[in-house]
């Protein structure tokens, strides 16, 4: 069964700005800071993606039966504002006989954001007294149907379902809360002719 598995790493030679500190050393989100990030030089990382077909019907198409894919990716908590990332599915594909060519997929995301941006919020509250959000993880459920309604045309009806938005950042109508998570309907269709 059709399968390709990827081990990486990337740098980038530009200059980032510390999430946490300033040039002067004191936190960010200390008054007495001059409010002027400290700069780092360059930021790395390294991902590993899985894609997998585990099951294909006998007499079934290469492209039908059943695969799973995941990527997870990590980097320096101090340059990468989302440090580790993980995600990963199932797609289920030509399995109804007589609707050969739709697909069902279900996945899932998880981006946990960095310990200095963590800390930067922890600061935040320490020196203004205020209570707040301390952002730590954002995660999304999907599930999508894409049905082929002739050749050339599909038609994908979706639901995802955010918990944390934004890591957990605050609510602009109120600062203290948190964003609320949220569900989300959709449809796409797209025509090749």
């Amino acid at each position: 069964m059709a399968g390709s598995y990827r081990l990486g790493g990337w740098h980038h030679f530009g200059e980032f700005h510390d999430h946490r500190y300033g040039t002067d050393g004191l936190a960010l989100a200390d008054p007495l800071s001059n409010g002027i990030p400290r700069r780092i030089g360059g930021n790395s990382g390294i991902y590993g993606i899985i894609d997998q077909q585990i099951y294909r019907p006998v007499d079934g198409g290469p492209d039908s039966g059943i695969g799973v894919f995941s990527r997870i990716s990590a980097s320096p908590s101090d340059s990468s504002h989302i440090n580790f990332f993980v995600d990963g599915g199932i797609v289920v594909s030509g399995m109804i006989p007589s609707r050969p060519n739709d697909r069902f997929g279900a996945s899932f995301i998880h981006a946990n954001i960095s310990k200095h941006v963590r800390d930067f919020d922890r600061d935040l509250i320490a020196h203004s007294g205020h209570e707040l959000p301390v952002r730590s993880y954002e995660m999304t459920i999907e599930l999508s149907y894409q049905a082929q309604i002739k050749p050339g045309w599909i038609l994908q009806p979706t639901f995802q379902y955010v918990t944390r938005p934004g890591g957990h950042i605050s609510d602009p109508d109120r600062p203290e809360r948190p964003i609320k998570n949220g569900a989300i309907f959709g449809v796409r269709t797209a025509i090749a002719y």
